[in-house]
């Protein structure tokens, strides 16, 4: 969309004069953009079920942006593709309210995206580009202040957060990274250090936890975790992801 569009492809005007996606969509996407801003960087990280289906398979864009991402999964086009998508629509809405769903359902969950993302992996193969950066990422991580942190981009190396309010020593944190799991757990590890000092306790866990002490005090204090792969080659020099947490630990008042 951006490439046809333009970066403003939300608010984008056709050459009748109209905008090119529905009012509906547009204020969904304004609307989530403005309430968190550091958590929707994108138009597209705002988007729900419905929303992506209604612009993969809008015909005219089905026809010029994704069809050939989409072929191998739909070979009949895009009708296909709003036909088993849209399948996916209750199954969501019943495990988003913690409602039971049948076997049948299940299977047509891990059935439904497991087509769809083969689909799109072949197309990535098709054009050569499976084999640049395959690496698992940290896609989220969430803190015990109920905090959800997400990478800047795909292509942004440094994922930073500043974790505030400031701490006193005896203070507690801790924190749970979501890891991109089409990675078997076994084809990497995780590596938790303070100040470049490893954490061995915290190795490959996706969970950290620190009770501060007068050694963390700082007005900048370090959290690293890093994702290693067990290839002999890393996308980072020795690591293939990494998130650091920057915390102030006070110093006690007088």
């Amino acid at each position: 969309m951006v490439e046809k569009y333009g970066d403003n492809y939300v608010d984008a005007i056709s050459d009748s004069g109209e905008h090119i996606i529905k009012k509906e969509i547009r204020d969904h996407i304004h609307q989530m953009i403005e309430k968190e801003p550091s958590r929707f960087s994108r138009a597209t990280d705002t988007l729900f079920a419905e929303h992506i289906i209604y612009f993969l398979c809008n015909p005219k864009w089905y026809k010029e942006l994704f069809k050939p991402a989409m072929d191998y999964a739909y070979p009949q086009g895009c009708e296909e593709a709003r036909i088993y998508l849209t399948r996916l629509i209750p199954i969501r809405n019943a495990l988003s309210h913690a409602n039971p769903i049948s076997i049948r359902q299940a299977e047509q969950a891990i059935c439904y995206t497991h087509d769809f993302i083969d689909g799109i992996k072949q197309f990535y193969k098709d054009r050569g580009e499976d084999r640049m950066w395959n690496v698992p990422k940290i896609i989220r991580a969430t803190d015990s202040r109920g905090k959800e942190m997400f990478p800047p981009s795909e292509t942004t190396s440094q994922f930073n957060v500043i974790i505030q309010p400031e701490y006193e020593v005896g203070d507690s944190y801790s924190v749970q990274i979501e890891v991109d799991s089409s990675f078997p757990p076994d084809s990497y590890s995780i590596r938790w250090s303070i100040r470049g000092k490893e954490i061995t306790e915290y190795k490959n866990q996706k969970h950290f936890s620190i009770t501060f002490s007068t050694a963390e005090i700082g007005q900048v204090l370090i959290v690293n975790c890093k994702l290693i792969t067990t290839r002999e080659w890393h996308r980072y020099y020795d690591c293939d992801d990494e998130m650091n947490l920057l915390f102030t630990v006070l110093p006690p008042t007088l």
